[in-house]
């Protein structure tokens, strides 16, 4: 049975910040007969909090492609495959612009109308309203 990972379990297990929280989260990430899912709106917020740490975008996307890689987590292809690669290579971008473009492109709800000028720009989905 696979069960679900709330962001602040993962963000307790990257950060290391809280005594007691880090150690229960590795040890619940590291139990090997249990699967875990982690959805998007997750994935969203742990990149959000990972920006306010200053990290880069490429330390940001290493990490989660590294809990990605783990056995026992599943996730959404879609992120691995298409957002977080754009994701990296766009930093005028934020995440949820990243996303938000494939995921109209993918579900056939393109054009995605957008005042942002710098998303319309860099992403073939995207349409700038003028």
């Amino acid at each position: 049975m696979t069960s679900s990972l709330d962001t602040n379990i993962l963000l307790r297990y990257i950060w290391k910040d809280v005594p007691g929280q880090r150690e229960k989260a590795a040890e619940l990430l590291n139990t090997p007969d249990k699967m875990f899912y982690i959805s998007d709106l997750v994935v969203s917020e742990l990149v959000y909090n990972l920006q306010l740490d200053d990290l880069r975008r490429s330390s940001i996307v290493g990490v989660l492609y590294e809990l990605f890689a783990r056995k026992n987590v599943i996730s959404n292809p879609f992120l691995t495959e298409l957002v977080l690669p754009f994701y990296a290579e766009h930093p005028a971008l934020s995440f949820v612009d990243c996303y938000t473009a494939f995921e109209a492109e993918e579900k056939n709800r393109a054009p995605l109308w957008t005042f942002d000028k710098k998303l319309a720009n860099q992403h073939k989905s995207a349409e700038l309203v003028r």
